[in-house]
C-alpha cells in the first residue's frame, strides 16, 4: 500500500527532510523511534552487541548554569541504553561558527545532567552529530568525517566522553552524480540519500535518486514508511 502510495505522489510534493520541522518529525517522535534508532546505528557504525538498541528522547532545552547564560535549542537529544548522549543538530543554510557551535552544544549536554551531590565518574559520553547542507572542511572530500581527543605526539586517545561527527551533504551529492558512492553496500549513504533526495535552499529535487531507491535498497534500508509519514507531516503541516 506504501508503495503504491509514493509512486503516486509528485516529487513536488515531497518535503525537504534537511528542514528542521520534517527531520525532527521523522526522527525526534517516540512513533518513530525505532527509524531514530537504525539510523543513529548507521551514522555511528554500531552493529552486533555494540548497536543501539533502544533510545529515550530528552529535553532539547539547552541553558547555561546561570539565568544570563545564552539559551539554545537543540534539534535532537536521545539517551541511548548505554547510557550515552547523542546530539543531533540539522544544519540547513547557517554555516557561520559550525564547530565552535557544535562544542558549545556538546558541553551543555555533558554538563546539563550535573547535580551538586554527583560526582564527576558520574557523567556521561557525549556524541555530537552535525548534519550540513553545506561544506565546511577543505582539508577532506570525505563526507562524514570523526573527531576524538588525542595526545599530539603518541596519538592516543584522552577521553571516550567526546565525540564529534560532520556530514556535508553537498559531498555525498557529488560522489552520488560521479559515481564514486555505492549505497547498496552503505547503509549510512542509503539514509543520506534519503535526506538529500529534495533540496529546498536550491530548488531542486533529484529525481535519480528518487526513482532508483524506490527500486533498491535506498527504500528497503528504512522502509517506505519514512517517506509516507513525511508525507502526512507536511499535510498536516499545511492544515493548521
Amino acid at each position: 500500500m506504501r508503495s503504491k502510495v509514493l509512486k503516486r505522489l509528485p516529487l513536488e510534493k515531497l518535503m525537504d527532510l534537511k528542514i528542521d520541522y520534517a527531520f525532527k518529525q521523522l526522527f525526534g517522535s517516540e512513533k518513530n523511534k525505532e527509524i531514530t534508532v537504525v539510523f543513529l546505528n548507521a551514522i555511528l557504525q554500531k552493529t552486533g552487541r555494540d548497536r543501539i538498541k533502544d533510545i529515550a528522547f530528552a529535553n532539547t532545552e539547552a541553558g547555561g548554569e546561570h539565568r544570563e547564560d545564552k539559551q539554545s535549542r537543540l534539534d535532537l537529544l536521545v539517551v541511548t541504553n548505554a547510557d550515552e548522549w547523542i546530539n543531533v543538530e540539522i544544519q540547513f543554510s547557517n554555516p557561520y561558527n559550525m564547530i565552535k557551535r557544535s562544542i558549545y552544544y556538546w558541553a551543555g549536554v555533558y554538563r546539563s545532567p550535573m547535580k551538586p551531590t554527583m560526582g564527576y565518574r558520574e557523567l556521561h559520553s557525549v556524541i555530537a552529530i552535525n548534519i550540513l547542507n553545506f561544506s565546511i572542511f577543505d582539508q577532506t572530500n570525505r563526507f562524514h568525517t570523526t573527531y576524538h581527543l588525542y595526545e599530539d605526539q603518541e596519538k592516543f586517545q584522552l577521553t571516550d566522553v567526546m565525540e564529534f561527527h560532520f556530514i556535508e551533504m553537498p559531498k555525498l551529492l557529488r560522489d552520488w552524480k560521479t559515481d564514486q558512492l555505492n549505497p547498496w553496500d552503505d547503509v549510512l549513504a542509503r539514509w543520506l540519500l534519503l535526506l538529500g533526495v529534495v533540496d529546498q535552499r536550491d530548488l531542486k529535487v533529484y529525481e535519480d535518486i528518487f526513482t532508483k531507491g524506490r527500486q533498491t535498497k535506498i527504500a528497503a534500508s528504512c522502509g517506505n514508511v519514512c517517506m509516507t509519514r513525511v508525507v502526512r507531516a507536511r499535510g498536516d503541516r499545511h492544515e493548521r
